[in-house]
């Protein structure tokens, strides 16, 4: 008996780890961004005891009557921001059935859009085509990650992702991975795809993008990545928002729809190795008439170096130098004489 009630035990603990983290961004604290569509909200520390909030525009002055008020009824543990009230109306909602007015809720419409980005030109790239080799990755520009914060949602569970980011290669398969290099190299990290993003500021950018090396090859030597058009797409479905839209965006952003990008074979090209030429350039030489003739080509010989030759001198032999002497000194006697 005790084996057969293992499963039981299993998924009741199953169960008790689930439910605190679908349920924790559902309890709402005073003042905080809340956005259209949002189901189930608990509103107790918002509303503090008040039954009635009020809506002016932004500047507007409050001493005057406030352009809508909403009477709130039922289970305020339960409470859906229901878009065909509060469209058009956002922004704070004050307290308004006892003094003074207080501000009680931020009501916002939601946001979301995604992009693809070249890393090295830091520039949006979506819909365009790149390189094999460009570093990429996507960006997510959006206001609900005001929603992930201890201060506005006190139970919040850092588990608590409600975005959803597909790739998809180009024959439509969903790709869960992505390679840094050629498959079975010592060096090449196999790295989740980030496709539940814990999104707590905006834009948010794919930190492993640049990493994704779609020149990687098989063991056999085949491409990993296809060229071809890739797809991005990313969802939300904060406290089952999406339900609320039927499949529409018409009260706001739940969805970025298809982003893509084509991705094409790299090319290589060498510049032309340029060689040094003896022959001077073709000049030209006006004539009478105004026109120009080409003046004959003249090839440009190297000068030969003339070395200049060097004189040498031997000395006397010793008789005629002593002959020499004896001369000169019979001419200094006979000066001396006379």
């Amino acid at each position: 008996m005790i084996p057969s009630r293992i499963p039981l035990v299993f998924l009741l603990l199953l169960c008790l780890i689930l439910v605190p983290a679908t349920a924790s961004l559902t309890k709402v604290a005073n003042d905080a961004p809340i956005f259209i569509g949002e189901r189930n909200l608990d509103l107790t520390a918002c509303l503090n005891a008040h039954t009635v909030i009020a809506w002016w525009p932004a500047g507007s002055d409050r001493s005057g009557e406030p352009s809508k008020t909403l009477t709130i009824s039922g289970d305020v543990t339960s409470f859906y921001v229901d878009p065909d009230i509060f469209t058009g109306y956002t922004g704070t909602w004050y307290s308004h059935d006892i003094k003074p007015d207080i501000p009680v809720l931020q009501v916002y419409q939601p946001q979301m859009d995604l992009s693809i980005w070249d890393v090295d030109a830091n520039k949006d790239i979506t819909g365009q085509s790149v390189p094999m080799s460009a570093n990429i990755t996507y960006h997510i520009d959006t206001n609900l990650y005001m929603a992930l914060d201890y201060s506005k949602r006190p139970n919040y569970n850092p588990s608590d992702s409600f975005f959803t980011v597909k790739l998809m290669s180009p024959s439509g398969t969903n790709i869960p991975q992505i390679y840094t290099g050629n498959l079975g190299a010592s060096t090449t990290q196999i790295i989740n795809f980030d496709s539940n993003p814990l999104i707590k500021s905006s834009p948010y950018i794919w930190k492993n993008g640049p990493a994704w090396d779609r020149n990687a090859k098989s063991t056999d030597g085949s491409s990993v990545y296809p060229t071809g058009t890739y797809t991005f797409e990313v969802t939300q479905d904060l406290n089952h928002m999406s339900s609320s839209y039927n499949g529409t965006a018409a009260f706001g952003t739940i969805t970025s729809g298809d982003k893509i990008v084509t991705f094409i074979a790299d090319t290589f090209t060498t510049s032309p190795t340029v060689l040094p030429s003896l022959t001077a350039p073709v000049e030209t030489v006006a004539t009478t008439a105004g026109t120009t003739m080409p003046t004959q080509q003249v090839t440009v010989q190297p000068k030969a170096t003339t070395v200049p030759k060097k004189t040498t001198y031997s000395p006397l032999p010793a008789e005629i130098a002593l002959m020499g002497l004896g001369i000169a000194a019979l001419v200094i006697a006979m000066r001396r004489k006379y």
